[in-house]
This record gives C-alpha cells, structure tokens and sequence, in this order.
C-alpha cells in the first residue's frame, strides 16, 4: 500500500514535495492532483517508471503518455522538431493550463515514449503541486489519467481507485481538481492545427490564439 499524504494543490507542503520529488528520481511512480484530472506519473529519467504505469493502467503499450513540463513555450522546441508558429501561440495563450500539444518529437524522447508516428504530448499544468514536482525532481513528468484504461477519470482524489494507489509509491490527496474534466488536446504536426479531444479550453478559443488574436 502506497503512503498517502493530504496536500494544499495551491501551497502544497516543501516537504512532502521533496519526497514525492524523491520517489521520482529514484523511478517511482507518484499519483497526483494536477487542475484538471488526478495524474499518476514517473520522472522522464526512468525507463521502469513509465512501464510501470503502463502495467498498472492495463494501458496498450502503443498508446504513449504526455510529458508534463514547465511554463516555458521554448520546451517545445527542446522536446520537439518542426514545431510551427501556432503552437507556439497556443502555449503562449493557454499555458500554463488546460492545453496538450502534440508535436512531433526531437532525439531527447526515447523512440519507447513517443507515438508510433514519432510525436509527443506536452502539457505545462497550472496547479502549483505539479510545478513544484517537476522542479524539484528535476526533470519533466510522464504522466496520465489515474485510472484503469477504460475507466472513468477521477477528478477527486476519492475517485482514484485503491488498486492505482495501492500500486504506486506515494499518492498526494488534493481533494478535487479545478476544471472536473481532461484537458484539450491539439495535434500541432500540420500547417494547421487539429483539435484531436476538446476539453477544458473550447475550440473557438482555441481557432483565436493560434491565430495569434
């Protein structure tokens, strides 16, 4: 059974930050608030860490996770090649927040965490547990629903199933998240943008800020 640890997501605990952050680069798994679903997640360093979460999710292997990075539209020409203007426009206008940007991705991914088509997901959360995770383990997050695959997605920590905190190393119970829902995600390989899931961030809003409106 993983240890659980009440946490304030918008001044969360150094301490047990330092822990969870400890647990990450050791390749542990973390399960955690984030302000639109609760993640489970594994430093970018660990290759068993990302696996693992993988096993727990009963998540085809085929279906990568996103990487959780810091507020910094510059990481997505570090993490990905070819990355075109509009997407530097949406993350300029959207994140830190509700936003996941699918690019396609540089030789720093491993070819085992990017998509069959070589892209990667990158998202820079706004919830301060987050932040203060990346920062402190030093390093971006792999990272996904907290959630058997097919299951529905928690957006309290009490809807988290036992068996997905029994497995990973350390749980952070934020109580519930801000938006109740996942996060939009836009494909940002093309000329244009497309809209492969809306979530919290509407698609009009989307259409404006990467026209740089």
């Amino acid at each position: 059974m993983s240890k659980v640890f009440h946490i304030d997501p918008e001044k969360p605990s150094a301490e047990v930050v330092n822990l969870a952050a400890t647990v990450l680069r050791d390749g542990g798994i973390v399960v955690f608030p984030t302000e639109t679903v609760y993640g489970i997640g594994a430093s970018s360093t660990s290759f068993t860490g990302s696996h693992e979460i993988f096993d727990i999710k009963v998540r085809p292997l085929d279906k990568p996770m996103p990487w959780l990075v810091e507020n910094d539209d510059a990481l997505l020409d570090k993490y990905g090649v070819d990355v075109p203007d509009y997407a530097h426009n949406l993350a300029k206008a959207f994140w830190p927040g509700a936003l996941t940007l699918v690019v396609k991705a540089s030789s720093i991914v491993g070819k085992d965490f990017r998509a069959a088509d070589g892209t990667i997901g990158l998202r820079s959360p706004d919830n301060e547990v987050v932040t203060e995770l990346i920062r402190a383990s030093g390093a971006a997050l792999i990272a996904t629903s907290a959630n058997t695959s097919g299951a529905p997605t928690p957006t309290s920590f009490d809807e988290v199933e036992e068996r997905v905190i029994a497995a990973a190393d350390i749980s952070l119970d934020g109580g519930e998240t801000q938006h109740k829902q996942a996060s939009t995600v836009v494909d940002c390989t093309g000329a244009g943008y497309a809209i492969i899931r809306e979530g919290a961030i509407a698609e009009d809003l989307i259409m404006a800020a990467a026209r740089g409106e």
